[in-house]
C-alpha cells in the first residue's frame, strides 16, 4: 500500500501538435526569393546579436554571481521614465500631479561643487497612499530654480516574503499581512566611521504589528562621481532599528548591521561593504568555511554549527581558538563570522543575567545562553512553571532542539542538558503521559548520568501531575459551560450520576503487541481469550467526535468500563486496520477486532486481536477506514523552483546566501497541490525524500534522513508547516471527505499526533 510514494515521477505524454494554415495572397516569384533572403540575413543578424548579449550577461554571471543585482539595476535604469532636460520643482510638481502624485521633501546630497551646483533627490510619493513611487535625481544651483535632471529611479515595494524573512521560523509570525510593503520616507544614513566613496540612504517603512513596530526598508546608494543612484539590498527589522554601521571584518567600521531579532532570540544579519563602482553587500554565513581552513576546515564546520544552532558563547569560543590555530591563514570572512559570532554571544549573556518580571523568561533567557544546569535549578524550584515551559517547547520550531542537540554533541557536556533534551522531546508529544520509548532511546545513546535521569522522571512526574490537573480544571469548566448552554460534552456527569461521554466516529491510535491480557472490560460477546490470536494494546492519540478531531481520549477518573464502552462501539466494531510499516513511506494493512478496554487514571486503551505484526518502522498506526488518505503518486508535480527558492531556502539557510545548485536540487523535490486549510487555495507539499535528504546534509546542514522531510507554502509561497529540523515527520493526512480543513498526523518522539488548522496563527498546531 504506498502512502506517500512522490518519488515516482509522474509522465505526461507529448501533446498532439497542432497545424494551423494561413491563406496568403500570390507573389511574384523573384520577389518571394529575395524577400527569403533578406528575411534569413536579418533573423540571422539578429540570432548573433543575442547569442553574443547571452554570453556575456551569462559569463559575468558565472564569475561573480553578486553581480545579478547590478545586471538588474542596470535594466531597471533603461526603464525609467524620462525627465525634462530642464526643469524646476515647480514644473516637476505639476507633472505629478498630473500623475496623481506629490512631491515628497527634497533632500541635499552631499556638498555643492566650486561652481555652486549640488545634487537633489526628490521623492515622488502615490497622491493616494503616499508610497514612494520614484526618486528623482536632480541637479542645480538652486532648489527654487532651474534643476537639470540626471535620471528617476522606479521604487517598487516589498514582497511579504521578504518583509516578514526574521519570522520564517517563529511560532509568533505576524497574521493577516499586506502582500506587498511600501515606502513612506528616504532617510540618509549616518556618513560611515571610514571614509567609503558615495553617500548612503535608505528607503523605510513601518508597519505595527501586535503591539511591536517593524521598520522595514531598501538601502540606496549615490555615486557621485558617476551621477549614479543604485538600488542594494531590502532589509527588515522586528526590533524597529535602522541599520548600524560596525567593524565586523576587521578593516575599520564600514560593514553593516540589521537587528533581527523576535523575542529572546537575538537575530543580528551582518553584510561586509565590499568597495566597487558599485558597493556590493556580501552577508556573513553561518554555513560557508573560509578556504584557508584547511586541515581545520572540519573544527571550522563544527563552529559553525553551534552559531547556526545558537549557541553563541560556544561557537565565539570555537572560533576564536581556530582563530588562533590558523594564525596567517585567518580570512577578514573568518573575522566577520567571530565578530557577528561575540555580538550574539554578548546579548545572550546580558539576557541571561538580568533580572526578569516573569520566572518563565529567566529559565528561557538561560536555555538560550547555554545554562543548562543554571536554567533546571530555577526549574525544580518552581514546578508550577513546566506546564508554560513544555507549551512554548512545542512551538519551538525546533530552535530549541538543535541547541540541545548541538550542546549534547560537544565533549564533556553539563548532565543537565539531557534533561532539557528529554523535556524537549516531551513536548513535543503534547501528551501528558510518562517518559516515551523514543526519549528514552535517545537518553540511551546518551552517557547520561544516574543522577541526570533521575531528575528527568521527577520532572516529567511533576509536568504529568501538573497536565492531568489542568484538564480536569478545563472539563469542569467546559462541563459547566455546556450545560448551561444545553449541549452534551464528550464526557460528562448528569444528574443521576452515570457518564455520558459524545460517540466516537473515528480513531487514530499506535498498537503494542501484548500477551493476552489478564484483566480488563471484555466487550458483549467478547472474551479475552489467548487462543484468538496475537493481542494488541491500542492507545487512543486522536479521536473524532461530533464531527470534530480531539487529541487523545480522556474520561473520568471514576469512569466505569461498561459506560465508556457504548462510546467506543461504533468506532470499535468498523473495522480499523492496523498498518506495519515497511519504509517510512510504505506500509501494510491489516484489520482489527476491538474486544475490550481498560481504563486507568482516565485514559482509554483498547484491547484488541489481529495477525501477528512484524518488526516496523515505526510504531505500527491504527485508524478507522475512511479516516485517512495518503498522496497519491500519480499526482506528484514538478515544482517551480523559482516561486519556492526564497521560501525554502530561507527556511534551509535562514538569511545566508544559497548554494549555487540550490534552484536545481529543488526540481527533484515532489510536489503535490490540495488544500489543506479549507479556505479555497491550494497548498503546496513539498517531500524531500533520501536523495533530496542527501544533498541537505552536503551542505552541512543538520537534517535527519531517517524519514522524508516536508515543507508546506501556501497560495502566497508563506511556510505554513516545516519538519527539516525538527525530530518528526509526516506520514498522513485526514480523509477531506470527513468535512473541515484536514489535519496532519505525524510522527515525534516514538508516537503519532495529530496537527489541526488553526486559522488564527496561519499554522498546523
Amino acid at each position: 500500500m504506498p502512502l506517500s510514494s512522490p518519488f515516482r515521477p509522474k509522465h505526461f505524454g507529448p501533446s498532439a501538435p497542432g497545424s494551423v494554415q494561413i491563406w496568403v495572397g500570390a507573389r511574384p516569384r523573384r520577389l518571394r526569393g529575395w524577400l527569403g533572403v533578406l528575411l534569413a540575413l536579418i533573423s540571422f543578424g539578429g540570432g548573433l546579436a543575442l547569442v553574443g548579449l547571452s554570453f556575456r550577461l551569462g559569463l559575468r554571471l558565472m564569475l561573480n554571481p553578486e553581480a545579478l543585482p547590478q545586471v538588474l539595476a542596470q535594466f531597471q535604469r533603461s526603464q525609467q521614465m524620462a525627465l525634462p532636460p530642464a526643469t524646476s520643482l515647480e514644473d516637476l510638481r505639476r507633472q505629478a500631479e498630473a500623475d496623481q502624485q506629490r512631491l515628497g521633501e527634497p533632500l541635499r546630497l552631499g556638498e555643492p561643487d566650486p561652481d555652486g551646483r549640488g545634487m537633489l533627490l526628490v521623492p515622488l510619493q502615490s497622491s493616494a497612499s503616499g508610497a514612494i513611487v520614484s526618486l528623482a535625481l536632480l541637479q542645480g544651483k538652486d532648489s527654487e530654480g532651474e534643476l537639470r535632471a540626471i535620471a528617476t529611479l522606479p521604487i517598487p515595494p516589498l514582497s511579504k516574503d521578504l518583509v516578514l524573512a526574521p519570522w520564517l521560523n517563529n511560532s509568533q509570525a505576524p497574521t493577516a499581512a499586506p502582500s506587498t510593503f511600501a515606502f513612506s520616507r528616504v532617510v540618509p544614513l549616518p556618513a560611515p566611521p571610514v571614509a567609503t566613496d558615495g553617500i548612503w540612504l535608505t528607503l523605510e517603512g513601518s508597519w505595527p504589528q501586535q503591539g511591536l513596530t517593524l521598520r522595514y526598508g531598501h538601502l540606496v546608494h549615490y555615486d557621485p562621481q558617476h551621477q549614479r543612484l543604485e538600488l542594494l539590498k531590502p532589509w527588515s527589522s522586528p526590533a524597529n532599528r535602522p541599520p548600524q554601521w560596525a567593524d565586523l571584518d576587521g578593516d575599520g567600521p564600514s560593514d553593516l548591521i540589521i537587528d533581527e531579532t523576535v523575542g529572546l532570540e537575538p537575530a543580528l544579519q551582518g553584510w561586509q561593504v565590499i568597495a566597487g563602482a558599485t558597493p556590493r553587500l556580501q552577508s556573513v554565513s553561518w554555513v560557508r568555511v573560509p578556504g584557508d581552513a584547511g586541515a581545520r576546515a572540519g573544527a571550522y564546520q563544527q563552529a559553525l554549527r553551534l552559531a547556526r544552532s545558537g549557541l553563541w558563547s560556544l561557537a565565539a569560543t570555537s572560533l576564536s581558538d581556530l582563530k588562533a590555530a590558523l594564525a596567517e591563514g585567518w580570512t577578514p570572512v573568518a573575522e566577520a563570522q567571530l565578530r557577528l559570532a561575540e555580538r550574539h554571544a554578548a546579548i545572550t549573556r546580558q539576557q541571561a543575567d538580568q533580572d526578569w518580571s516573569t520566572p518563565t523568561q529567566q529559565v528561557l533567557a538561560l536555555l538560550i545562553d547555554g545554562r543548562w544546569e543554571a536554567a533546571l535549578t530555577q526549574l525544580e524550584a518552581n514546578t508550577d512553571l513546566l506546564p508554560t515551559l513544555i507549551s512554548r517547547l512545542a512551538t519551538d520550531r525546533g530552535r530549541m532542539w538543535s541547541r540541545i542537540s548541538a550542546a549534547a554533541a560537544q565533549p564533556n557536556p553539563e548532565p543537565a542538558v539531557y534533561v532539557w533534551g528529554g523535556l524537549a522531546l516531551k513536548a513535543q508529544q503534547n501528551q501528558p503521559t510518562s517518559l516515551d520509548g523514543a526519549t528514552q532511546d535517545w537518553l540511551t545513546r546518551q552517557p547520561v548520568p544516574a543522577a541526570s535521569r533521575q531528575r528527568l522522571n521527577r520532572m516529567l512526574t511533576a509536568l504529568s501531575s501538573a497536565q492531568a490537573q489542568t484538564v480536569a480544571n478545563k472539563s469542569d469548566g467546559a462541563t459547566r459551560q455546556d450545560l448551561g448552554q444545553g449541549a452534551i460534552a464528550p464526557a460528562q456527569t448528569v444528574a443521576d450520576g452515570a457518564i455520558a461521554i459524545a460517540p466516537l466516529e473515528a480513531i487514530i491510535g499506535q498498537a503494542r503487541p501484548i500477551s493476552a491480557p489478564q484483566t480488563g472490560y471484555a466487550a458483549p460477546g467478547q472474551t479475552l481469550d489467548s487462543a484468538l490470536g496475537q493481542w494488541y494494546a491500542v492507545e487512543l492519540r486522536t479521536v473524532r467526535q461530533n464531527q470534530t478531531w480531539r487529541q487523545g481520549f480522556a474520561t473520568p477518573a471514576t469512569a466505569d468500563p461498561a459506560v465508556v464502552w457504548p462510546a467506543v462501539r461504533t468506532a470499535a466494531q468498523a473495522s480499523p486496520q492496523v498498518l506495519r510499516w515497511v519504509t517510512p513511506t510504505t506500509g501494510v494493512p491489516s484489520l482489527l477486532t476491538v474486544r475490550g478496554l481498560t481504563l486507568a487514571n482516565g485514559t482509554t486503551t483498547l484491547l484488541a486481536t489481529g495477525p501477528a505484526v512484524d518488526a516496523s518502522v515505526l510504531p505500527p498506526l491504527v485508524f478507522s477506514q475512511g479516516a485517512l488518505t495518503w498522496l497519491d503518486a500519480s499526482q506528484r508535480q514538478r515544482p517551480d523552483a523559482e516561486a519556492i527558492a526564497t521560501p525554502v531556502g530561507a527556511v534551509l539557510f535562514g538569511r545566508q546566501p544559497l548554494p549555487a545548485e540550490f534552484a536545481r536540487a529543488l526540481t527533484n523535490l515532489a510536489q503535490h497541490s490540495l488544500d489543506l486549510t479549507g479556505d479555497g487555495q491550494t497548498e503546496r507539499v513539498l517531500t524531500w525524500d533520501d536523495a533530496a535528504l542527501a544533498q541537505l546534509t552536503q551542505w552541512q546542514l543538520p537534517v535527519d534522513r531517517s524519514a522524508p522531510k516536508t515543507v508546506i507554502l501556501n497560495s502566497d509561497n508563506q511556510v505554513l508547516y516545516s519538519d527539516l529540523f525538527a525530530p518528526q515527520s509526516l506520514v498522513a493526512l485526514t480523509n477531506p471527505t470527513l468535512g473541515g480543513s484536514i489535519a496532519l498526523l505525524v510522527h515525534r518522539s516514538g508516537s503519532y499526533d495529530l496537527l489541526t488548522w488553526n486559522a488564527a496563527t496561519k499554522q498546523f498546531e
